[in-house]
C-alpha cells in the first residue's frame, strides 16, 4: 500500500482532464536576408519557453541582440547564414574569409571557379566576433550545403534519443520554466500519444484519444488505482492511471507553491514536448540513419514514427536520394 491509501475509504468529485496530442513534425523554412536569420533564430528561441505569442513584426531583431549581449548563443545556431566569397586573387579579405569558414568544424564550404560558398551558422559569427562578414551574405544557391529546421512535437523521452544527435543544433520546450498550471497551456500537461496505446484503442477509447481529450473524475481515477494496485488493470487502464496521476500531483505541487523546476520531478515520459532541430542535410542523413532506417539497430517506433515520415519527405523534396 502507498502511504495507507488503499487502507483508507477514498470518494473524489475532482475530474482530471488529460489533453492528448498526437505525434507531428513541420519543417520550418528560413525567409530571405539578415531579418530572415533574425525571425528564424526568434522563433525557435521561444519555443523553449513557449513564448510565440511575443512575436511581433519588429521583435525578432532585439530579441537576438539580447541574446548577443548576454553571450546566450545556442539559439543562434538555428539562423543559417550562406556566403558566398572569392578564394583567392585580389580579394585578401575574401579570400581569409573563405580559410577560416574551412577550417571550422560548424561550417561547410564547396568552391566552383575560383568562389567559395559557404553555410554556417549566426552562432559561429558571433562567438568568433566575425560578425562583419555578413557583408558577403547570400541567399541559398545549389553549391551550399543545405541546412534544414524540423519542429517535432513528441513525448519526452524520444527527444531524449533525438537529442543524442550532438552534431545538431537543438532547442526543447522547457520543463524547469513552463508552468503548466497557466492558461496558454490549457491548464493541464499535455500527453503525447504513443504507437502502443493507439493500436491497442478500441471504441469509447479511440473516440476519446481522437477527441483530444480524456476526462478522469476522481472516483475514476480511485478505481484505478485500485486495478493497478491489484494487478486487474489493463495495459491502457495501467497506462492512463499513471499519466492521470502525474498531472494531478504535479498541479497539487504547483498549488502548493513549488516552483515548475520543482513539480516538473513528476511529470511522465509521455508528457509532450516540442523540440527543434536544425542541421545540414548530411547530418540529418545519419539521424535517419538511426530513427528511420535502423542500420545500427531497431530504431524505437515512436522515432520512427516521426523520422521515417521525415526521411520521405526529404526524398519527395529531393534532399536525400532514396534507398535502391
Amino acid at each position: 500500500m502507498l502511504f495507507g491509501l488503499f487502507a483508507l475509504p477514498l470518494h473524489s468529485t475532482k475530474t482530471i482532464r488529460m489533453k492528448i496530442i498526437q505525434p507531428q513534425f513541420e519543417i520550418w523554412p528560413q525567409g530571405p536576408g539578415i531579418d530572415g536569420i533574425y525571425r528564424q533564430v526568434e522563433r525557435v528561441g521561444r519555443v523553449c519557453y513557449k513564448s510565440e505569442d511575443h512575436c511581433t513584426p519588429n521583435s525578432a531583431r532585439p530579441f537576438v541582440e539580447r541574446m548577443l549581449k548576454s553571450s546566450h548563443l545556442a539559439m543562434l545556431e538555428h539562423g543559417t547564414v550562406c556566403l558566398r566569397v572569392a578564394t583567392e586573387g585580389t580579394l585578401p579579405d575574401e579570400a581569409a574569409a573563405y580559410a577560416r569558414y574551412r577550417d571550422n568544424k560548424f561550417s561547410r564550404t564547396h568552391v566552383v571557379d575560383g568562389v567559395a560558398y559557404i553555410t554556417t551558422n549566426l552562432r559561429v559569427l558571433a562567438e568568433n566576433q566575425w560578425m562583419d562578414d555578413l557583408r558577403w551574405l547570400c541567399e541559398p544557391t545549389s553549391h551550399h550545403e543545405r541546412r534544414v529546421t524540423v519542429h517535432f512535437t513528441t513525448q519526452i523521452s524520444i527527444t531524449r534519443e533525438f537529442n543524442r544527435h550532438r552534431a545538431n543544433s537543438m532547442a526543447e520546450q522547457s520543463t524547469r520554466y513552463c508552468n503548466y498550471s497557466k492558461d496558454k497551456f490549457d491548464n493541464e500537461i499535455g500527453i503525447n500519444l504513443p504507437l502502443f496505446v493507439t493500436t491497442l484503442q478500441q471504441g469509447d477509447e479511440a473516440q476519446a484519444m481522437a477527441s483530444g481529450h480524456i476526462d478522469i473524475t476522481g472516483d475514476e481515477l480511485v478505481e484505478l488505482a485500485r486495478k493497478v494496485a491489484t494487478g486487474e488493470a489493463t495495459d491502457i487502464e495501467n497506462w492512463l492511471f499513471a499519466n492521470a496521476a502525474a498531472e494531478r500531483a504535479y498541479m497539487n505541487l504547483i498549488g502548493a507553491g513549488r516552483k515548475p523546476q520543482e513539480a516538473r520531478s513528476v511529470l511522465p515520459l509521455d508528457a509532450n514536448t516540442e523540440l527543434v532541430h536544425t542541421a545540414f542535410v548530411s547530418d540529418w542523413s545519419h539521424f535517419f540513419d538511426l530513427r528511420a532506417k535502423g542500420t545500427t539497430g531497431a530504431p524505437h517506433p515512436d522515432a520512427k514514427t516521426l523520422a521515417l515520415p521525415l526521411y520521405e519527405l526529404f526524398v519527395e523534396k529531393g534532399w536525400l536520394e532514396g534507398d535502391k
